[in-house]
């Protein structure tokens, strides 16, 4: 082939989650088994292994580029999430045969921000301590460079250390950027930029939306800079910190789940206004627990309704649409400031919605021939029926910075309906594209093994789920 993949990008893979399809969670358990690797797992780094082999063979790997939500710091404790990011490192990184180079570069999420925080604020203290206390230049800012030739260069140092005791290699590390990464060619005429995407959803703009309660016509920041300055105390507190606050951060996970499902949900909110209204007269406890019910009910579709996720009626709703071109118009503008001008060929390549796809985004001030779009989505089950739309993809870019999504699976009613494909951003025909697919045997290993082990998980996650959820709501008498 032609191109060899320069970059791999992964996104949302949640490790540590017990809803994640690459976490192993034991037989009978929810939580992480922190010693050995999913098979989903195993069977993703044979599938890139093969891509890899096939595309640069005796060439140098490719970077991965983990667009956030690597870890998940939400659902599971950093002692489990973090020793099962040694077991995908273990997988990518192995000694013998690494599908991937040694440097892992990191754009945190929403679920992983603390990754940003600490790796930051670490590289703060090394900072002050050789400039004797003294500091200067862009150690105030709230977002890393752009480019990976950039200074600061800021790894994270507890992911360095496990990915090089877990998979044997002295020289792995993990950078760490934040927000966006852009990736241009040399001569600057094509681009392809790679972030998270939260901040196309409403509950990690709060703290923002919150400010307009005041001053409402000022709009929502047009930057990522104000954007992070304004929301990562919340981001850090929502995603990460308050569900291990003991049994409050258990009830805050139950509450969590119950969004995901009306049933469920209606019987958490006839069980909180029974028990707020339990020493209420009869009369008076029936009008109060009406009058919670509703409210909370209404409040709740409020933030149901911002999940993006969780919406199955297509791929991006109209206000995450809206959300995502007003981003879309803040990286412009830091590519112009940064880059020096936009090029005449590019594509975005993001995460966080967990619905993967493939588009071509035209205005907004992008190249005549638009922005294509790529969306990797991501590897946890949220629910317990069937969600069509949600599934995982790998984004892999050329070293002439073409971009091919493959889509590796999905979740269906009956998982014998999809079959792994590959597209592009623009939708146009690619030889490289064409080159990973060629590569690509649906019925044969290690693409059948990997298939079957993700539809296999997602089965088990969804009976898990609905399995978890009941017995919690029955422990709080619903």
């Amino acid at each position: 082939m032609s191109r060899s993949i320069r970059y791999i990008v992964l996104s949302d893979v949640h490790l540590g989650a017990g809803n994640s399809i690459l976490t192993q969670i034991p037989p009978g358990q929810t939580v992480a088994d922190t010693h050995h690797a999913s098979p989903a797992l195993l069977g993703l780094a044979d599938c890139l292994r093969t891509l890899v082999a096939g595309s640069n063979g005796a060439g140098a790997p490719p970077t991965l580029v983990a667009a956030g939500d690597l870890i998940d710091l939400a659902l599971s404790p950093a002692e489990r999430a973090l020793p099962v990011f040694g077991r995908f490192a273990a997988a990518l990184l192995t000694q013998d045969d690494p599908v991937i180079a040694d440097e892992i570069v990191l754009l945190p999420g929403n679920h992983d921000h603390l990754t940003w925080d600490y790796a930051r604020e670490r590289w703060l203290e090394d900072r002050l301590v050789a400039a004797g206390g003294r500091l200067a230049g862009h150690a105030g800012r709230r977002i890393g460079p752009m480019l990976l030739g950039q200074e600061p260069a800021i790894t994270s140092v507890p992911l360095t250390a496990l990915a090089r005791a877990a998979a044997g290699r002295a020289g792995a590390s993990v950078r760490v950027l934040y927000p966006d990464l852009a990736l241009p060619s040399a001569d600057g005429r094509r681009l392809v930029l790679i972030t998270h995407g939260h901040y196309i959803d409403p509950m990690c703009t709060s703290m923002s939306e919150f400010a307009r309660l005041f001053a409402p016509h000022g709009g929502l920041p047009e930057d990522a800079e104000t954007l992070e300055r304004e929301n990562w105390p919340w981001i850090d507190f929502f995603f990460s910190s308050m569900t291990r606050s003991g049994k409050p951060g258990a009830l805050v996970e139950l509450i969590y789940a119950a969004l995901q499902d009306e049933r469920a949900f209606d019987r958490l909110i006839d069980s909180v206004a029974r028990n707020v209204t339990i020493d209420q007269g009869r009369l008076k406890g029936g009008a109060e627990r009406w009058a919670i019910k509703h409210v909370t009910e209404a409040l709740a579709g409020k933030a149901v309704a911002a999940r993006e996720r969780g919406n199955q009626a297509g791929v991006l709703s109209a206000g995450a649409r809206a959300a995502l071109g007003r981003y879309l118009g803040a990286l412009r503008r830091r590519v112009e400031t940064d880059l020096g001008a936009l090029p005449d060929r590019a594509a975005l390549i993001l995460g966080h919605t967990h619905k993967p796809f493939a588009e071509l985004w035209t205005g907004d001030g992008w190249p005549p021939g638009g922005l294509g779009v790529a969306n990797t989505g991501g590897w946890v089950v949220d629910h317990h029926e069937a969600q069509p739309l949600a599934g995982g993809a790998v984004a892999l870019v050329s070293d002439e910075l073409d971009v091919a999504l493959v889509r590796l699976y999905q979740q269906l009613e009956d998982p014998a309906h999809w079959r792994i494909d590959v597209e592009t951003p623009d939708g146009a025909a690619s030889e490289f594209a064409e080159g990973i697919r060629k590569l690509i045997d649906p019925g044969s290993a290690p693409w059948s093994t990997f298939s079957a082990a993700a539809a296999g998980l997602v089965a088990e996650r969804r009976r898990d789920l609905e399995t978890t959820l009941d017995q919690e709501l029955r422990r709080l008498g619903t």
